[in-house]
């Protein structure tokens, strides 16, 4: 059996691994990614979110973004109706002083939308471009952690052959049913199922909706169904959750194509529009979290160490973010910059991003059940607890529970915040394009001393502000360290294992 070795291999080829696996590429390691399906996802699911858009901006997407994706409705911004082509009888959102925040806290256009199949063939694409390894209709068959490495079995679907990749880390990317977790015999001790919806996803043509919703999301409820009606293009792409319906069993329970028309045309309103169906699928809808993301090398992200529902939007950009916040650590580590210790952060910084998207995604959903009336009650009581499960997130020890969204200023275990700038040659910029995706400080004065407080590392430096302190940004663009002496900062590195 013939072996591979590679830096890393991500099992998982959707588009938290693809993503996972060029984050990786980016900064400089080549991994190999491995799915055991034939091909990427042609199917619309889920969409990003705009934090998910800054961290691909981060790394010199823009123009692919824009190219690719296309413009929804404000993040939340939700109606509610009898019919998609019926009457509106409530329309929904953030509250103003959150949605406002939300217009300006980045340089991203906050109405991009891409759609799950979107990222996954865009990842892919650069994911080659940039020399990583992608292999479909590859199985991880087994996989034993090592002190200083990770041996896999893969089967070759079309072939029948094996071989084995030896690799320094492994990461799992393979979704709520994880292989790789139910090998490392890591549990989710507090998976809850919360309900058990159809998801249709179908073509049809409603006219120019987007004009009269002024959103690409809806829900609708009449005797026949409960269902949520979103786009997936702008246009003529759609998908529906089916929530609730008469007869509707209790379990799990596959739905024929007629009846999924008949439950989509009393969805959409008109018996006349033509739809046709792509595909539709019963599914759990549950929320819990791995007793752990780690075993030595091995690493979990996405799905297969936090599942949730799909309400609140947040599942896939929660397990994106998961890899841009370990791909760095992986790459400054075999690069030899840092040692193992930056690792150990890992785990402890996503359970607490998790955990709050979690907490998005059980309220959202509750609240969606029980809604009766007027929904921005709803959204008034989840506005905060969406900003921090999306974007506004503190990594330990700095995520306290009373930190206000709305306050972006500079707080270590934060998001560094964007402002517009003036650069000398660029003219204006966002702060977070003079971060990028490399190590940067930004000092309010004294540029040349702080220059010279961390010796050996390439660092950006940035006059920002007329303070006397510093802030130093880490590559996946949250806060270090925020602070005024040279030796406070040479400590939070070493607290990071810088070697």
């Amino acid at each position: 059996m013939r072996t591979q070795d590679v830096p890393v291999l991500v099992v998982g080829g959707g588009p938290v691994g693809l993503s996972t696996g060029l984050f990786l590429a980016h900064w400089g390691v080549r991994p190999l990614v491995v799915e055991k399906r034939d091909s990427i996802s042609a199917v619309p699911r889920a969409s990003t979110s705009l934090r998910t858009l800054e961290v691909f901006r981060s790394i010199g997407l823009e123009p692919a973004l824009t190219d690719v994706g296309w413009e929804g409705g404000a993040p939340m911004r939700t109606i509610f109706k009898d019919r998609g082509l019926g009457v509106t009888l409530h329309e929904g959102g953030l509250p103003e002083r959150y949605s406002r925040m939300l217009e300006t806290c980045s340089p991203v256009n906050p109405r991009l939308v891409l759609t799950h199949d979107q990222v996954q063939r865009l990842a892919l694409d650069e994911l080659r471009r940039r020399g990583g390894e992608v292999r479909f209709g590859a199985r991880l068959v087994d996989l034993a952690p090592e002190a200083d490495h990770v041996r896999a079995r893969i089967a070759d679907a079309a072939t029948g052959e094996h071989w084995e990749v030896r690799a320094e880390y492994l990461i799992g990317a393979d979704g709520a049913n994880s292989g790789v977790r139910a090998r490392l015999g890591i549990t989710v001790p507090d998976r809850e199922v919360i309900s058990r919806p159809n998801t249709a996803f179908f073509r049809a043509d409603l006219g120019p909706f987007l004009e009269e919703w002024g959103t690409h999301m809806c829900i609708v409820r009449n005797d026949a169904v409960y269902a949520t009606l979103m786009s997936k293009n702008g246009r003529d792409q759609w998908s529906s959750h089916i929530m609730d319906h008469p007869g509707k069993p209790e379990g799990l329970a596959d739905l024929t194509e007629a009846e999924t028309i008949a439950l989509l045309r009393a969805v959409i309103g008109d018996e006349t529009i033509p739809i046709e169906l792509h595909a539709v699928n019963a599914w759990e809808a549950a929320i819990g979290m791995a007793s752990s993301f780690r075993a030595g090398r091995v690493f979990l992200a996405g799905d297969a160490a936090h599942v949730q529902s799909s309400a609140g939007g947040l599942g896939m950009n929660t397990g994106i973010q998961d890899g841009h916040n370990l791909a760095w650590k992986i790459a400054a580590v075999l690069r030899g910059e840092f040692t193992p210790v930056l690792l150990d952060t890992y785990e402890p910084e996503r359970r607490a991003a998790a955990q709050a998207s979690l907490a998005v995604s059980r309220r959202m959903h509750q609240g969606y059940l029980s809604l009766d009336g007027d929904p921005n009650q709803l959204y008034e009581k989840v506005a905060v607890d969406y900003l921090r499960g999306m974007m506004c997130y503190a990594y330990p020890p700095y995520d306290t529970a009373e930190s206000d969204p709305l306050d972006d200023a500079v707080r270590p275990g934060h998001r560094f915040p964007h402002r517009w700038v003036d650069s000398a040659g660029t003219g204006r910029v966002s702060t977070l394009d003079l971060a990028g995706s490399r190590w940067t400080l930004f000092a309010g004065a004294d540029v040349r001393r702080w220059r010279a407080a961390s010796p050996g590392m390439d660092v950006r430096v940035h006059e920002f502000g007329t303070m006397d302190d510093a802030a130093l940004v880490r590559p996946d663009g949250f806060v270090a360290w925020h602070g005024t002496t040279e030796e406070s900062l040479r400590a939070a590195l070493r607290g990071l294992g810088r070697s």
